[in-house]
């Protein structure tokens, strides 16, 4: 797999939709996860061999391993069947979630379908896409033949939008769904999620208000 250039978006839009062909390419250029696999020079390792497929015995990198076979497996054909004369990829917001991280500091995590047709203009619907977070490859250096190898370990999650009254707006924004039939969800603790709430308390309540009403069981959309 070739490296490709990063290309530099803001913060938020570096998760929409890809509005310019080859649909697959562009998405794989502006994504943060593909970004720091392929920095870690995880495109160019070998995690094993295609088992199907017209790269059928050959080598298989980690990103085509991790991202291509597990993470975006589904999004990619999604993403080569557009057929952009039929109209351009759009984002439907099925789900808000609000995650709070160390030092009680709070990210908004947007969860979307990517609505598009292909070229008999039947509807295409993508599979869940995550705006406000990336996975980071987590890789350590060994010594293979006296050679110092990078070598993947896992991956973690990183959170990139804080969470506040003005991203929940933006994220609202120029996308498919009414705002009440999608679903507001608060992790109000590790283990325990709370998806009842309306946008009004999802949105404009503190985190220990969130964590109040769930308890009580007061959230508007039971």
């Amino acid at each position: 797999m070739v490296n490709k250039p990063e290309t530099k978006q803001s913060t938020v839009n570096q998760y929409y939709p890809p509005t310019e062909e080859p649909f697959l390419e562009t998405f794989e250029q502006n994504n943060r996860s593909y970004q720091l696999f392929r920095k870690a020079g995880l495109d160019k390792d070998v995690a094993g061999v295609h088992e199907t497929g017209p790269k059928l015995g050959q080598p298989m990198s980690t990103v085509e391993k991790i991202l291509d076979q597990g993470l975006f497996r589904r999004l990619r054909p999604f993403l080569v069947t557009v057929d952009s004369s039929k109209g351009p990829i759009q984002r439907k917001v099925i789900k808000l979630e609000r995650r709070r991280g160390t030092a009680k500091q709070e990210f908004l995590v947007t969860h979307v379908e990517w609505i598009a047709k292909d070229y008999l203009g039947n509807p295409l619907i993508s599979t869940e896409v995550l705006e406000g977070m990336y996975n980071e490859p987590v890789v350590q250096t060994v010594l293979v033949q006296g050679k110092a190898v990078k070598k993947y370990q896992n991956w973690k999650p990183v959170y990139d939008i804080p969470f506040s009254t003005e991203a929940v707006n933006k994220a609202l924004e120029d996308q498919l769904n009414e705002p009440e039939l999608i679903k507001y969800m608060v992790r109000t603790s590790q283990s325990d999620r709370d998806d009842s709430f309306s946008l009004e308390q999802f949105r404009d309540s503190t985190f220990e208000q969130c964590q109040e009403i769930s308890k009580q069981g007061k959230g508007l959309n039971r």
